[in-house]
């Protein structure tokens, strides 16, 4: 009799491990199978918006951030504020601060490496900055299984449209929200032509090799807009504007005086220039999008030293 029940004890640890290694594989094979997207970006002085920027994110299903650190040396960090985030691992850091980049584009070297060293471990990477949120239609859906649509089989670039949202007539920064602050699209502007890409992983040639534009590259690789609709040019634009299935709202300008800030702050896409002729240009950008106000002018004066008819 014991050694009988000896035996059946040994049979039922055998089903148990059997179960257990069953359950395992099933795990594995079940990660292994689902689509994995990550977001490159890089910042500058963005700690006041870089919670609301990563939540978001999130929410809607990237399974990891590599964020570039792009301030100068003495500048503020990302750490400060996203501590949470990377001891979890959502939130990789990369030391680009003080770094201008080989030819002064500190972005398109970081999306270059961003690329390189993820891509075959991501089925798609997403290049976006940090005032660049994606809103995904229908609002539940999350973005592995929007990516995973036959609309995207052959895309290796699903180039998504700007809808850029206006200042709300609002004139300084306020500790909100940015979706709490800024609810007016501006669908009149011609920025909203412009795109931003989402890359395929695992392609034979760097996607961002050699470019010199933020927007998409220069390789041929096939692209389409959110619909699934191929985009033969291969440029910055889609005209008209493809809403249907996604798009990124962009907090281009939020208030004149953050606007005036981000100018001091120079791009990460060009050599610093803090010239009368480039702060002209920028402004002048602005009120493309905006009210033109005295309010907003005083601000302009004050900040930036100049005048504006």
């Amino acid at each position: 009799m014991v050694l009988i029940y000896i035996k059946k004890l040994n049979i039922n640890y055998f089903k148990i491990i059997i179960i257990i290694l069953l359950s395992y594989f099933v795990i594995i094979s079940y990660y292994h199978n689902v689509t994995r997207v990550c977001l490159c970006v890089i910042g500058k002085k963005e700690n006041l918006y870089i919670n609301e920027y990563i939540n978001h994110y999130k929410k809607i299903g990237y399974n990891h951030i590599f964020l570039y650190d792009n301030n100068d040396i003495n500048e503020e960090k990302f750490e400060d504020v996203l501590k949470r985030e990377i001891k979890y691992g959502f939130v990789s850091i990369i030391n680009y601060r003080g770094y201008r980049g080989k030819l002064n584009h500190p972005q398109f070297d970081a999306y270059y490496d961003c690329y390189e060293k993820n891509n075959k471990n991501y089925q798609w990477l997403s290049f976006y900055d940090l005032d660049e949120f994606l809103e995904l239609i229908p609002s539940n859906i999350k973005i592995n299984k929007l990516l995973d649509n036959r609309r995207y089989d052959k895309c290796d670039n699903i180039k998504i449209n700007w809808l850029i949202y206006s200042d709300n007539n609002l004139i300084y920064y306020e500790k909100k929200p940015l979706v709490e602050r800024f609810t007016l699209p501006n669908y009149e502007t011609r920025g909203n032509i412009h795109i931003k890409s989402t890359i395929r992983g695992n392609l034979k040639t760097n996607y961002w090799n050699g470019t010199k534009d933020p927007h998409t590259s220069q390789n041929n690789y096939s692209s389409c807009s959110s619909s699934g609709n191929i985009i033969k040019y291969n440029s910055p634009f889609n005209d008209p504007p493809d809403y249907k299935f996604a798009f990124l709202k962009h907090y281009h300008t939020k208030t004149i005086e953050e606007f005036c800030n981000k100018i001091k702050r120079g791009r990460a896409t060009k050599k610093l220039d803090f010239s009368q002729k480039e702060m002209l240009f920028r402004i002048k950008m602005f009120f493309s999008i905006n009210n033109k106000t005295k309010e907003k002018l005083a601000i302009i004066q004050k900040k930036l030293n100049i005048s504006i008819n």
